[in-house]
């Protein structure tokens, strides 16, 4: 009995070190996801203000030949970091959380990564790019025609229901461990909080989605406003205050 508890605490021990580089890393995936967010708004308010995103395939092949990095934006290139970052979050707050709620910690992890392949199989912003590309080099009509096609269908997935649901699982993720960052509160307390009113937010706004790629103004594009930018801008917050109580909790721990 003697030796087996010996063994448990010599493979606590040596557990210990790398749980602690994990909140470390996973705090530092926090900021540097916060800091995507920061760039992405850089191009996207801009870009905003002179003209929404386009409505037609036409018109992102015209914005992406034009304005390249501004139509990839649109198309969530910028998400593509986050969400892959976001993988080694949640492994980061697993591991923080798992004695609070092992169940619902550990069944937040699969909804991150169910969700980070989900969206990104749906992300078309290079290949809406590489056909905008083939429009413009279109020597006849039968060409562009297929391009045109081919733009129509890509759109169709990203802006349907795998698109929008990758992230929702995101979100839902983020959702379970906010809760649990509140039950415990072996992280920042107001970073729960505001956690669960971000991911809260975030969470239904893939219903409204259509809103936001021109569709017509009134309710729904009125929710789709407060549900996407309201959450989005919370869960920056979010980032910010979770990545610094993952690296403090890493180097109180060592």
């Amino acid at each position: 009995m003697g030796n087996e508890n010996m063994d448990s605490m010599k493979a606590t021990e040596s557990a210990r070190p790398s749980r602690e580089r994990l909140y470390i890393l996973g705090g530092a995936a926090c900021l540097v996801i916060a800091l995507m967010y920061l760039a992405a708004a850089a191009v996207y308010v801009p870009a905003m203000r002179q003209e929404p995103a386009p409505t037609t395939v036409l018109g992102w092949f015209d914005l992406l030949q034009t304005y390249r990095l501004v139509g990839l934006f649109y198309l969530g290139l910028a998400d593509v970091p986050i969400v892959i970052l976001f993988g080694l979050v949640s492994f980061a707050l697993h591991a923080a959380l798992k004695d609070v709620d092992d169940v619902w910690a550990t069944i937040a992890v699969p909804f991150a990564f169910v969700g980070m392949a989900v969206y990104l199989a749906t992300n078309v912003s290079f290949s809406m790019l590489s056909l905008s590309g083939e429009y413009a080099a279109a020597a006849s009509e039968a060409q562009r025609t297929a391009a045109l096609g081919a733009g129509q269908a890509l759109l169709s997935v990203t802006h349907g229901t795998g698109g929008v649901a990758g992230l929702a699982l995101i979100w839902s993720a983020g959702l379970i461990f906010s809760i649990l960052m509140l039950r415990g509160r072996k992280l920042n307390v107001p970073a729960a909080w505001i956690g669960i009113i971000a991911f809260a937010l975030l969470v239904p706004s893939f219903l409204f989605s259509g809103y936001t790629y021109g569709a017509s103004s009134g309710i729904g594009e009125a929710l789709a406003l407060i549900t996407s930018i309201g959450g989005g801008m919370l869960s920056l917050v979010w980032y910010v205050l979770t990545g610094l109580g993952l690296i403090r909790l890493g180097r109180v721990q060592r």
